[in-house]
């Protein structure tokens, strides 16, 4: 219990710092401004999968599942820091290039240029802060885990409201806040795990780096999708309609991302619980744990969605301004396919953590596309509200699959131990 109130506070302080900083800019800068920063945020997003790549998702896995073998953890744990910088840097300084086609001939917003190269350079900083709070994960330090986010989050909004509001540098100064605390506090990170990192061969271990690589690929790959499945809509926006839409709609997902905070760190403690029941074969366990949390969480789900579903219109006009009463309908929208996705985002690691991450992977596929392929047919018809509709039907879809396919292995798995 103590984990998942670390995990929330954690994910909660993000969340947090995330919603100040969007009515600043949504407050000081209106739609358009709000859109802009919007974009380039979601571009680093995206860019973080590939930066990463899942490197932080194996650490945790690996960790957890053999916590009393020293030996092995450090072989991982070093051999991941090396894969996290070179995986990092070599995303940083592809997105750096591909900036000027992004800003002028895909959103055809020129300014967004300097500011995509900004955020390039974050990547091999963030990639291996990632590897980090992937270890921190796996041991089951959420304290730390929780410390190194509440810092890096709080230097992010204190930074970027002070160079918005009192200096004046408007969009360039909420990415300089991103950019700076970002790349300090991901310097300093690896001090928390100084014990687990050992120089020479341990960082180039063969063995080691080719595991977490192909784990990494169908992560990055997985994740990907998925991103696609639950951000696509906000670039789509940005290429159909342009940045005062994305603004507008970048207020109905804020919102409706408050569903997400609960599952989100109750994940963070499912992951590392489940790979470590697995790694036992107490498949009776790993399902007692998925249905006792899956049910919590939906009850959870229900009663926030109510309370933001009824006073909506009056949060957007109290909080931003009139300007973003227009998001309310796609709000009403999201709501309704992440009160059904957010059971199983609480155990969403779950494929993952019992060594099934190419399913995962293929799901994350097919909702990824298809909700790529809705984006583009309703957003042309039905602008923010079809964007909206696109989410909440993958979404639906995304749920149904997983916990199909998981009770089915899971059930398989308990007969193959049973004979």
């Amino acid at each position: 219990m103590i984990d998942v109130q670390w995990a929330f506070i954690s994910i909660a302080t993000a969340s947090l710092a995330h919603f100040i900083l969007r009515i600043v800019l949504g407050r000081e800068l209106g739609p358009e401004g709000l859109g802009i920063y919007t974009l380039v945020f979601t571009l680093y997003s995206f860019g973080i999968q590939f930066a990463a790549f899942g490197i932080h998702a194996a650490l945790t896995k690996y960790v957890a599942e053999f916590l009393d073998d020293h030996a092995t953890i450090r072989n991982y744990v070093s051999s991941g820091m090396t894969c996290s910088i070179i995986t990092g840097a070599t995303m940083g300084i592809a997105l750096y290039f591909l900036a000027p086609y992004l800003a002028t001939t895909f959103f055809k917003i020129p300014e967004m240029e300097l500011l995509i190269q900004l955020t390039a350079l974050c990547y091999p900083f963030i990639a291996v802060q990632k590897a980090v709070l992937g270890t921190l994960n796996g041991f089951r330090k959420m304290h730390l885990y929780a410390f190194l986010n509440i810092i890096q989050n709080a230097s992010i909004v204190t930074l970027s409201v002070i160079l918005v509001l009192s200096l004046g540098m408007n969009i360039l100064g909420a990415v300089m806040g991103l950019v700076v605390p970002t790349v300090l506090i991901s310097v300093l990170s690896p001090f928390l795990i100084r014990g687990w990192i050992e120089r020479g061969i341990a960082l180039w271990n063969t063995k080691v780096l080719r595991e977490t690589t192909i784990f990494g690929v169908y992560f990055v790959l997985g994740n990907s999708f998925y991103f696609l499945q639950t951000q696509v809509d906000s670039i789509l926006i940005g290429y159909y309609l342009g940045s005062v839409e994305v603004g507008i709609y970048a207020v109905a997902v804020l919102l409706t991302q408050s569903l997400t905070l609960i599952p989100n760190a109750t994940q963070r403690v499912t992951a590392p619980s489940t790979a470590t029941l697995y790694g036992k074969r107490d498949v009776k366990a790993v399902r007692r744990l998925i249905t006792s949390t899956m049910k919590k969480i939906f009850i959870i789900s229900v009663g926030i969605a109510t309370i933001i579903a009824i006073s909506g219109q009056y949060f957007i006009t109290l909080i931003f301004t009139d300007e973003f009463l227009l998001s309310y309908v796609p709000l009403l929208i999201l709501l309704i396919g992440h009160t059904i996705f957010a059971p199983f985002e609480a155990v969403g690691s779950t494929l993952a953590s019992i060594g099934k991450i190419n399913i995962a992977f293929y799901i994350h596929a097919v909702c990824g596309v298809l909700n790529v392929l809705l984006n583009i047919l309703l957003i042309p018809l039905f602008g923010i509200n079809g964007a909206a509709a696109a989410t909440t039907i993958t979404l639906i879809l995304d749920f149904a699959m997983n916990t199909i396919v998981i009770h089915k292995i899971l059930h398989r798995s308990q007969l193959l131990d049973i004979h």
